[in-house]
């Protein structure tokens, strides 16, 4: 089995024809019928079956086609790989990450990075922490940045950095006036939340169920954005990533208190086990890392 019958079996699925698959191979028609035959021979089972003017593929087709696919991608991306050694003037680099991470984390990183090497195809797949895990394995990205601990057996992970939470509430609120304040002194006070199903609304929920406390939940809100507005408008008070409010805390749109008890949470780097970093991912994480030591220091965010 080789790169070349592969190819001319995919082509010959996806045009459901042996002589459309051959134009667009620039091979005659003969010669692909040949290789899909030598596929057949070697795995000896049939892969097409004729359905009037057409070929479709049989369930050892459709098999066959799936694991294709996904070797003539890692071929490419070996390709890319090479290619993008010492200058990284060409390549692919695809990042799964969070919203937050996305939001107020990257955006920097990734202009530095564009900058550099305008010639780097760079995708950036928001999704939850756990939604990262699931595609780094599955091959949906080339590596992701999650909350840690991960406990999926077929990734690995790095400590990267770490990220704060706190308490945001309107300019003058009681709560100011304190250094830092308890998530007891917290909940007397109506809390916007986000919605279920994020990693930091099931963080702050074991939290408060830990310390058996309850919260005045006012409202259940889909974005730390619309969070941030209504609190400015005094609609109540929110625990919220501190990298998300920094902007906001130095324009006086709000203001922000650290929270005591609450665990900071470690952002890593998850891989496949047994993966390798391209080389264009390896210089961003340099760039990211840069960033985060300037910004983030040993402990998260800049004190408030």
């Amino acid at each position: 089995m080789d790169i070349d019958q592969m190819r001319g079996f995919l082509e010959t699925a996806r045009e459901k024809s042996f002589t459309k698959a051959a134009a667009k191979l620039f091979l005659t028609q003969p010669a692909v019928s040949l290789q899909v035959k030598a596929l057949e021979t070697e795995l000896g089972i049939r892969l097409f079956e004729r359905q009037g003017k057409q070929v479709l593929l049989t369930d050892a087709g459709r098999l066959l086609y799936e694991r294709s696919e996904e070797v003539l991608d890692l071929v490419a991306r070996v390709h890319e790989d090479i290619a993008s050694l010492g200058e990284l003037k060409t390549g692919r680099l695809r990042v799964g990450t969070s919203d937050t991470n996305c939001a107020y984390v990257l955006p920097p990183v990734v202009k530095a990075f564009r900058e550099a090497y305008p010639g780097i195809e760079l995708r950036l797949t928001d999704r939850m922490s756990a939604e990262v895990v699931r595609l780094v394995f599955e091959g949906g990205v080339d590596f992701g940045l999650a909350t840690l601990p991960v406990t999926e057996s077929r990734v690995k992970t790095d400590f990267l950095f770490v990220r704060d939470d706190v308490v945001i509430c309107p300019i003058g609120h009681r709560l100011t006036l304190l250094g830092h304040v308890s998530l007891e002194q917290v909940i007397a006070y109506p809390m916007l939340m986000l919605e279920h199903g994020s990693t930091s609304r099931a963080m702050l929920d074991r939290v408060l169920q830990q310390a058996d406390l309850t919260a005045q939940v006012a409202m259940e809100l889909g974005s730390i954005e619309v969070i941030k507005r209504f609190v400015e408008i005094g609609l109540g008070v929110a625990v919220v990533p501190e990298v998300a409010v920094r902007e906001d805390v130095l324009n006086k749109r709000i203001a922000a208190v650290r929270v005591v008890d609450l665990p900071a949470r470690e952002v890593g780097l998850v891989q496949r086990q047994n993966g390798h970093l391209s080389r264009a991912a390896e210089v961003f994480l340099t760039f990211l890392k840069t960033h985060v030591a300037a910004h983030f220091g040993l402990r998260g965010g800049h004190g408030l």
